[in-house]
């Protein structure tokens, strides 16, 4: 496993791609908690995932200004890479939702506690609530909510994020989130999946457009070190 990990370092050092991303965004605090999956370069470390995770930024940033965003939404956000990584990169992005399934949101809201501390809300701090709502001021809030949580919500979103999760839904999942996406009066939406999906256990990423009214732009990119000819599929608003 080790000799695989090394190699995998030595790929991505030597990558064009990451050499630049190391040049346009920043990478701070990417290898907490045990990160094996990494590159050293410079005397610094960076986290393997987190190198995607700007691929991922970095294209869909030919569509979208992440400097104009303020309010962000995620749905299955891992465990808040996605998140850590914009608001380096972004730091007017001030008001954001990150909700995913139990035990998952437990260790996204951890992870980002850590980097964010007092920033971070868990549901904890809305159980006496009627509505869940952003403050009203510029300080930066993390919301982090259980599923059950989305029909206390009373916000307004300006960017909706999903990767990989969607495809994994029942359909019935998936139209209950479009309809309070839609009720949040969401302006930019992004989705990303993968190829190779398996029909008996996922869906055809290409088919999310469905739930969309049709309305998204279907791109099929390269990874960042076009890792065996694998592709991620890219919808997007604009």
């Amino acid at each position: 496993m080790w000799q695989s990990i090394n190699n995998l370092a030595i790929i991505y050092k030597s990558n064009s791609n990451v050499l630049s991303l190391l040049n346009k965004y920043k990478f701070v605090n990417t290898t907490e908690f045990g990160c094996i999956k990494k590159m050293s370069l410079n005397n610094k470390e960076y986290s393997i995932h987190y190198l995607n995770m700007a691929n991922r930024i970095e294209q869909l940033s030919n569509k979208f200004n992440f400097k104009t965003i303020n309010s962000f939404f995620e749905i299955g956000g891992g465990f808040g890479s996605n998140i850590h990584f914009l608001i380096t990169n972004f730091p007017n992005i001030k008001k954001i939702i990150y909700l995913d399934l139990v035990p998952n949101v437990y260790v996204g809201t951890e992870y980002l506690r850590f980097h964010y501390k007092e920033n971070v809300k868990d549901y904890t701090c809305y159980n006496n609530e009627e509505k869940i709502t952003f403050s009203n001021d510029n300080n930066l809030e993390i919301i982090c909510i259980p599923p059950w949580k989305i029909e206390k919500l009373d916000v307004q979103i300006d960017h909706f994020h999903n990767a990989a999760s969607f495809v994994e839904m029942p359909d019935v999942v998936i139209k209950n989130y479009c309809k309070y996406i839609k009720r949040f009066n969401t302006k930019q939406i992004s989705l990303i999946s993968y190829d190779r999906y398996n029909p008996k256990t996922t869906d055809n990423p290409e088919l999310l457009n469905s739930f969309f009214d049709n309305a998204l732009n279907i791109e099929w990119k390269d990874t960042l070190i076009k890792d065996h000819n694998r592709k991620l599929i890219y919808l997007t608003s604009v």
